[in-house]
């Protein structure tokens, strides 16, 4: 099951110049956060970088260039590496 709960793609020039329009979520200084995902989220990777820690055991380390695809029921925490900068949307 877990497997499919966080999904991650590396994006075209042409999804990256999509999700401009998106919502912006800077990191900022901190270096770890938990969040419990209610609904189906996607994001693409803008700047920085992360390991998300879900309660399935998953480890999945994002980067720019990534889309990121993260299920509803979903319990993360994220270790950030470098700050990082998303554009983000809900499904």
């Amino acid at each position: 099951m877990s497997e499919k709960m966080i999904e991650i793609h590396t994006v075209s020039a042409e999804e990256q110049a999509a999700c401009q329009s998106w919502e912006l979520w800077e990191s900022g200084e901190i270096s770890e956060f938990a969040y419990d995902y209610d609904q189906d989220v996607q994001f693409i990777v803008q700047q920085g970088g992360a390991v998300i820690h879900t309660q399935f055991g998953d480890k999945v380390a994002i980067a720019p260039g990534n889309r990121v695809v993260i299920r509803a029921g979903v319990s993360g925490r994220w270790d950030i590496t470098a700050p990082v900068v998303n554009r983000y949307e809900y499904l």
